[in-house]
């Protein structure tokens, strides 16, 4: 293009250019509005009624007795109106809320699994749970043909979900892994020596129980500690012994000699919980002669333990079972057997299977107790189902595993009387799903 012409095209762009930004209006009515997320928006204002109009007066400014009966009846009629409305705001405060789960395969866990069923929810909590269940003409229906109802998952280990004992003192309810983890099916996690409901969004009972379990320390590695932990546990029964007996002499002598109480002040007074059955003892071990000194340690004393790990527990079974402890499991550990050893070491599929058949409680966790974004997928604990679903491919029946992430796990942190199973007078904790909650190709739809 020539000079000229290339100058000439230059001007009449930049006077197109001043005349387009001197005929620009300073404020539009399309302007950009900037992004507010809906639950941050201001609720619209209701219009407000007219004023009234002033009351007439007459000739001397002063109200006529006409005007001042006609103010007084529209006072009156005003007051009425509003008790009106207050009373119809109290019979909606105290109308019951229904839900109907209907057409579904209900899965309760503690019961048969019921075809084409109903669950009927009252107030947040299970109502009634049948085929033959009348549905309220109020409640809100969900149809859920062709679907599955199972009840919320628990974890009974996990990280970074829920904070420490009051959760609500230390977590983010709006947290990317609090959703996720719903998303997931899990509604109950255990962290640190709490347990606890995911409650997205508000902190309204996310708090469900506290001092669950009392941490033991006592493996082969550390002699001492064990020393330490017999000697507080005979300190402990001698204790109980002794105060037995000042209860049995008090009734013939009111001046017995009241025991020291020393053994109750600290972690003596845990372990003095320990042996009423007012605690539950909770230890990591993974080799065989772990198990067995912890098994041993609480049929010699007779308190409740749950083994964390228990990776060699399978070639144990019998001594764990006849000591009551319950093992938290995770079926995907791999472990190789240990060549210079002349016995069963190592981890097994059939771990849990093995633990089953001995009458063992189980609960089920993934290696990952919180939810991972990054590196290999699938093991963390957004994959609960899929990590019992590996209990079951070592031969752990289907029900026995499903249990082991819901009412089993909810027993062992004490927690059963609210979550873990679908019954009337528990917490409405639930998941629909659109499967067999074990099928690695199952998705929950819904998250109550």
């Amino acid at each position: 293009m020539p000079t000229t012409d290339r100058t000439r095209l230059l001007a009449s762009m930049l006077v197109l250019t001043l005349i387009s930004l001197l005929a620009w209006p300073t404020h539009s009515a399309h302007a950009a509005r900037p992004y507010v997320p809906t639950f941050l928006e201001p609720e619209p204002e209701e219009p407000k009624p007219d004023e009234p109009k002033p009351e007439e007066e007459d000739a001397d400014g002063e109200e006529t007795d006409d005007d001042a009966s006609e103010s007084k009846d529209k006072d009156a009629a005003a007051d009425d109106e509003a008790d009106d409305e207050q009373e119809t705001d109290e019979d909606d405060a105290d109308q019951d809320t229904y839900i109907a789960i209907v057409g579904a395969e209900v899965h309760p866990v503690a019961g048969s699994t019921l075809v084409d069923a109903v669950v009927l929810i009252k107030n947040d909590v299970i109502h009634a749970v049948g085929r033959d269940v009348e549905v309220p003409e109020e409640a809100e229906v969900i149809d859920a043909s062709g679907h599955q109802v199972y009840p919320g998952l628990v974890a009974i280990r996990s990280s970074s979900i829920i904070g420490d004992a009051p959760a609500g003192d230390s977590t983010n309810v709006f947290s990317l892994s609090m959703n996720l983890a719903l998303a997931g099916g899990v509604t109950t996690v255990g962290s640190g020596n709490a347990a606890g409901k995911l409650t997205f969004g508000t902190l309204d009972g996310i708090d469900l129980a506290s001092n669950t379990f009392f941490e033991l320390r006592y493996q082969t590695s550390n002699p001492k500690s064990r020393r330490e932990v017999r000697a507080a546990f005979e300190r402990a029964r001698q204790y109980q012994r002794d105060l037995e007996r000042y209860q049995r002499e008090l009734k013939d002598d009111p001046e017995a000699e009241k025991p020291d109480d020393a053994p109750t002040k600290g972690r003596g007074g845990e372990y003095l919980k320990l042996l009423r059955g007012q605690r539950t003892a909770i230890a990591a071990a993974n080799e065989a002669q772990d198990i067995l000194e912890l098994a041993q340690l609480a049929t010699d004393y007779g308190f409740d333990l749950v083994i964390r790990g228990g990776r060699e527990a399978w070639t144990v079974a019998p001594q764990v079972a006849r000591s009551g402890a319950a093992v938290i499991a995770t079926p995907r550990m791999r472990t190789p057997p240990d060549p210079q050893l002349n016995r069963p070491t190592g981890s097994s599929i059939e771990n849990a299977a093995i633990l089953h058949q001995h009458g063992v409680r189980l609960a089920i966790v993934p290696g990952q107790t919180g939810i991972t974004l990054w590196g290999l997928g699938g093991q963390d604990l957004q994959h609960l189902p899929l990590e019992a679903a590996f209990a079951v491919r070592g031969g752990l029946p289907e029900n026995a595993a499903i249990r082991a992430i819901t009412l089993d796990a909810a027993a062992i942190m004490g927690v059963d009387h609210r979550v873990g199973s679908i019954e009337p007078g528990k917490d409405a904790d639930l998941i629909i799903t659109d499967g067999d909650l074990l099928h690695y190709l199952t998705i929950v739809c819904v998250t109550c």
